[in-house]
């Protein structure tokens, strides 16, 4: 099996740069640093023929910044790469700032393991809350499928045809990269999931701040709300496998 590390970082940041290659010295796999895609840096011809709006059901409410534009990008050309090379398996390390050694060990190896099958796997460090299929175990590592996967994972394994397929997929994008992996009533992939994964990052992953304001808050609240509502149904309903790969 052919697998490679890809360890992001801000582009032009020296700290963040020595930080992503001490990540990558430590979790034994070979590969290289990849920079993040700059958002703010597009212009708006590249913003019209990358962002899309209304794409599938159910429709996503809130504006994407330029740091998540940025980063599907970033995953996007992570995809492409897999594809050029012909790697079977990408790991990607996303949001790490270190690795504790065995539980990451076991986390990878029980990753590989199924990842040929499974497509798409995040490692987490805990389970997604809700109903979920265990595939299998490895000392402390758990495999499982989620009904439906919530949140950023700080890395990720990618097999060959799952990055394919989300390439294919993704030309356009309308939300940002984790709601579009969680969307596997369009994608046709459940993506799997491993707890605890040995992947140290940063307690809560950055997310769009909400607007500021009283009526603009409630709006967005009552936007979220609803959204979630109707991704449980669609979740719920969805003819993609429960214990993950994809759709027959």
């Amino acid at each position: 099996m052919e697998l490679r590390a890809f360890v992001l970082h801000a582009d032009r940041d020296g700290d963040a740069r020595a930080q992503a290659r001490t990540v990558l010295d430590a979790c034994g796999v070979n590969g290289e640093l990849w920079p993040l895609v700059q958002g703010a840096a597009l212009s708006v011809s590249d913003l019209e023929n990358t962002v899309g709006a209304e794409l599938f059901e159910p429709a996503y409410p809130l504006s994407l910044d330029t740091g998540e534009i940025g980063r599907f990008l970033t995953h996007r050309q992570i995809w492409a790469e897999i594809e050029r090379r012909g790697l079977d398996v990408a790991l990607i390390l996303d949001a790490a700032t270190g690795i504790d050694p065995e539980p990451f060990d076991d986390a990878l190896d029980l990753g590989l393991a199924h990842v040929g099958a499974l497509g798409y796997i995040e490692l987490r460090d805990e389970p997604c809350p809700g109903p979920s299929a265990l595939i299998d175990t490895q000392g402390p590592a758990t495999l499982t499928v989620p009904q439906q996967a919530t949140g950023r994972s700080a890395a990720q394994l990618v097999g060959h045809e799952a990055a394919a397929h989300l390439l294919a997929l993704s030309d356009l994008f309308d939300r940002p990269l984790e709601t579009f992996i969680h969307s596997h009533w369009h994608t046709g992939l459940r993506p799997a999931s491993i707890q605890p994964c040995g992947v140290i990052a940063p307690p809560t992953l950055a997310h769009a701040a909400p607007p500021s304001g009283v009526w603009p808050r409630m709006r967005y609240d009552l936007a979220q709300r609803r959204y979630l509502h109707l991704i449980a149904q669609r979740a719920q309903l969805s003819a993609a496998p429960t214990t993950g790969g994809f759709i027959n």
